[in-house]
């Protein structure tokens, strides 16, 4: 059984130990990073979480579960310039993803420009409709509100 597994079932500490171990068997993988530091992320262990990302970062700029959490973090600081450039970061690692799209959608929701929050939450409902996933319901709601909001910042001017 492995760290994924073990994450699965909700069990972190397995999880930890077993990606701990592939961290030491493999220090320069970035991916392991990541995943370490999604897992203490899991554990609202925040500054390890960051320093995980960070160092996957350091290791592939581009790596995309690195990138993605570095965004979560910064949406959770509300620090809106750099949750889209984390979020823009992982979307260009991984193009399919549509929890980037959704968060980077409300990104831009949070800047103001609520016709590029449209645009990624069309985007991450067409992905999430894809793959039958009920989250594509909340996405049809954001995109009403967005539809609305774009339309009156556009009456304004």
């Amino acid at each position: 059984m492995g760290a994924l597994a073990a994450f699965r079932r909700e069990d972190l500490k397995t999880a930890l130990a077993k990606i701990e171990s592939a961290i030491a068997r493999h220090p320069s993988h970035a991916e392991y990073h990541a995943t370490r530091a999604w897992f203490q992320l899991e554990r609202d262990d925040t500054s390890q979480a960051r320093a995980g990302f960070d160092r996957a970062i350091t290791i592939n700029p581009y790596e995309m579960l690195a990138n993605y959490g570095l965004g979560m973090l910064a949406y959770s600081e509300k620090d809106w310039e750099a949750a889209a450039g984390c979020f823009l970061n992982a979307i260009a690692a991984q193009p399919d993803r549509p929890e980037t799209m959704y968060y980077l959608s409300l990104v831009r929701h949070r800047q103001g420009d609520n016709e590029r929050a449209l645009h990624w939450m069309r985007m991450a409902h067409e992905a999430f409709s894809a793959a039958d996933d009920k989250r594509d319901r909340q996405c049809r709601a954001w995109m009403r509100e967005f539809a609305k909001l774009a339309d009156e910042d556009e009456i304004r001017v």
